[in-house]
C-alpha cells in the first residue's frame, strides 16, 4: 500500500465516519484475512468511477483488544487512528473483536480529498463485497454511488449572488466568533466561556418516524434557537471527483428537489474551511448546519446497527450540527451543539427515543497513531 508522495493530512478538515454491522447466516468477520481485504479494496477502486485509487485509499482489518461487553461504536471511534491516516486521504478499518459476532467500520476522511458520503458508501460497499465473496457470488456488482451530477443542475450567476449575499450578511460575525464559548445559541454573541459541546446520537428511532418528521423537529429547534438559516450539504459526483456544495435556505423543504437545491446553492463545490477557522465559525453563526446523508440501500443481508458522523475537533463555538441518514430503511439522527443550545431544544427530540451520549473526537495528531 503506497501513498501519494505529495499527500498532506488535514488537521481541522477530517471526518470520522463509523458504522456497525450484525452479520446474518454463517458469515463470520473473523474469517476475513489480508488477502480478502486486498481483494475488497481492488473491487472498491474498480467500482468508484475514478474517485478512489490505490495511492489515495487505505483499507485494513483491525483486531480490537478490550472487554467484549465494551465493544461499541463509541469505543472504537475513540481508539487511536492508524498510521495510514497521515498518508492517505481516505482510510477504512474493519474493526473486529475475537469474541463478538458484530463488528464496525471506521473511516477517517480528509475533506480536501473526499467527502463523508463517499466514506459511508465505501463502508457499505465493503459489506456488499464481503458477503458476495463468502457466498461465492463472483459476478456480484457493488451498488453505485447514491448521488450524481443530476443532484445539482449547476452553479451559475444566481449562486454567486447567493454567496455574496450570505457572506456579506455574516461578515460582521467573524471577529466576534473568537469569543470563547460565544456564538452558540443564536440570541447573544456572548455565552458562558466554560460552555461545552455536547453530542447525542439517536440510533433506536421508532420505526414509524419518517425523514420528514425528523426535518420538522430540526425546524423547531432552529426556530427556538433564533437562527434564520439552514446551511446544508449537497452531495454529487462529477468529473471523477466527489463534490460537495453548501446550500443556504430558510427551510429544509426548499431542498427537496434538484431545482430547489440549485436555487439555494450558495458555496460552490469544494472542500470546507477548517472547523476551527474563526471566519468559518462566524459565517455559520446564524445557521443550523444540517447534513442530509440521504437514503442508502446496500444489497446485503447483514443488519446495519449503528452510524456516526463526527467532524474531529469541533468545539462549542461552531453552529449546531444535525446529521440525518437512512440505511436499510432505518433512520439515524444526531445533533451536536453547545450545551446551552442543546438544553434549550432537547425536548423536541424525545420522539426519537433514548439517545446515545457521544463526544466529539479530538483533532488527529501524529502522537496518537498506532
Amino acid at each position: 500500500m503506497t501513498a501519494a508522495a505529495s499527500y498532506e493530512p488535514a488537521r481541522a478538515q477530517t471526518l470520522c465516519i463509523c458504522s456497525g454491522y450484525k452479520p446474518s447466516g454463517s458469515f463470520r468477520i473473523q474469517q476475513v484475512d489480508d488477502t480478502i481485504v486486498s481483494a475488497a479494496k481492488k473491487a472498491l477502486v474498480g467500482s468508484s468511477e475514478g474517485i478512489l485509487s490505490e495511492d489515495r485509499f487505505a483499507m485494513m482489518k483491525t483486531s480490537v483488544l478490550q472487554p467484549a461487553g465494551g465493544f461499541t461504536l463509541e469505543s472504537i471511534k475513540a481508539l487511536p487512528a492508524p498510521r495510514e491516516v497521515f498518508e492517505f486521504g481516505l482510510t477504512l478499518e474493519i474493526m473486529v473483536h475475537a469474541q463478538c459476532e458484530q463488528f464496525f467500520m471506521r473511516s477517517f476522511v480528509n475533506l480536501n480529498k473526499f467527502d463523508g458520503v463517499r466514506a459511508l458508501h465505501t463502508q457499505l460497499s465493503t459489506m456488499e463485497f464481503l458477503e458476495a465473496y463468502f457466498e461465492n457470488r463472483k459476478d456480484a456488482s457493488l451498488s453505485p454511488f447514491p448521488f450524481s451530477q443530476s443532484n445539482v443542475p449547476g452553479y451559475g450567476a444566481r449562486n454567486f449572488a447567493n454567496m455574496a449575499g450570505f457572506l456579506g450578511a455574516m461578515a460582521g460575525n467573524a471577529i466576534a466568533s473568537s469569543i470563547p464559548g460565544g456564538l452558540c445559541d443564536g440570541r447573544s454573541s456572548v455565552q458562558d466561556a466554560t460552555a461545552e459541546r455536547v453530542f447525542f446520537r439517536f440510533n433506536r428511532i421508532p420505526a414509524g418516524v419518517t425523514y420528514r418528521q425528523v426535518e420538522a423537529i430540526a425546524e423547531k429547534a432552529k426556530q427556538d434557537l433564533g437562527f434564520q438559516y439552514f446551511a446544508s450539504t449537497v452531495n454529487f459526483q462529477s468529473q471523477g471527483q466527489s463534490q460537495v456544495g453548501l446550500a443556504v435556505s430558510r427551510t429544509l423543504n426548499e431542498l427537496h428537489s434538484p431545482e430547489g437545491r440549485s436555487k439555494c446553492l450558495t458555496m460552490p463545490p469544494g472542500a470546507p474551511p477548517p472547523i476551527d477557522d474563526p471566519v468559518h465559525i462566524g459565517s455559520m453563526y446564524d445557521s443550523v448546519f444540517y447534513n442530509n446523508y440521504g437514503r442508502h440501500n446496500p444489497r446485503i443481508s447483514a443488519t446495519v446497527t449503528d452510524f456516526c458522523w463526527d467532524w474531529t475537533g469541533c468545539d462549542a463555538r461552531f453552529s449546531p450540527i444535525c446529521v440525518a441518514c437512512s440505511i436499510q430503511g432505518r433512520l439515524f439522527f444526531q445533533m451536536s451543539a453547545a450545551a446551552p443550545a442543546w438544553a434549550a431544544v432537547k425536548q423536541h427530540f424525545e420522539v426519537l427515543g433514548q439517545p446515545v451520549e457521544s463526544s466529539v473526537r479530538p483533532f488527529l495528531s501524529e502522537g496518537e497513531s498506532k
